[in-house]
This record gives C-alpha cells, structure tokens and sequence, in this order.
C-alpha cells in the first residue's frame, strides 16, 4: 500500500533501436513493478495498444507483438511513453487470450 503515495511516472533514456523485449527485460530487472502479497499479479503493458501481459507468477512476459520491434517503432516523435496497468490477480492467461483475440478483459 505504501507504493500508492509515490509517483510512478519514470524516464529512461535507451538506445531507440533498442528492441521492446529488451526495454521491458530492462524494466522488469530494476523491479519497476510491485511484488504483491501472495505472488499472483497481472499486468497490461500499453502504447497506444497493448503490446504485452506481464504476470508476477511467469518467468517471462507474453508479448501481444513482434517483441523483437525496435522500441521507437511504439510512439512518435522519438518518444515512446509506456504504461503498466494493473489487472489485480486475474488469471494473466485469460488476460493474455482476451487482448490477442481484440476483446478487453474483465475486471
């Protein structure tokens, strides 16, 4: 509860052919996500789009796109602005099978 009275908002500056996966590995080392009390969240991660699922309980995230796309190819303008959303502990499989097939998931 305590990550709620800090901004989340973060820059960082990387190489911009710099492949998404590369980006997200990068971010997910620095633990820019919470660890959530009993291990099982879900995450959508969006530009413009949502380009992948990221569970706390997956070694690794699902990508909804070609990961290997070089991050600049996500905005415009040179700056790619990325977002995290919080699925709480939904099933990140079923979160993952309602973003590939176009629908948004239920809460």
């Amino acid at each position: 509860m305590g990550d709620d009275v800090l901004p989340h908002a973060e820059t960082v500056d990387l190489p911009p052919e710099t492949s998404l996966a590369d980006v997200v590995a990068h971010l997910l080392e620095r633990r820019f996500l919470a660890l959530i009390a009993g291990g099982e969240a879900t995450w959508i991660l969006e530009a413009e789009r949502p380009l992948a699922v990221v569970a706390q309980q997956w070694d690794e995230p699902r990508f909804l796109v070609d990961s290997s796309r070089p991050i600049s190819s996500f905005g415009a303008g040179g700056r790619v602005s990325l977002m995290f959303r919080y699925w709480k502990q939904n099933d990140p499989g079923h979160v993952f099978a309602e973003l590939a097939a176009g629908r948004e998931p239920e809460r």
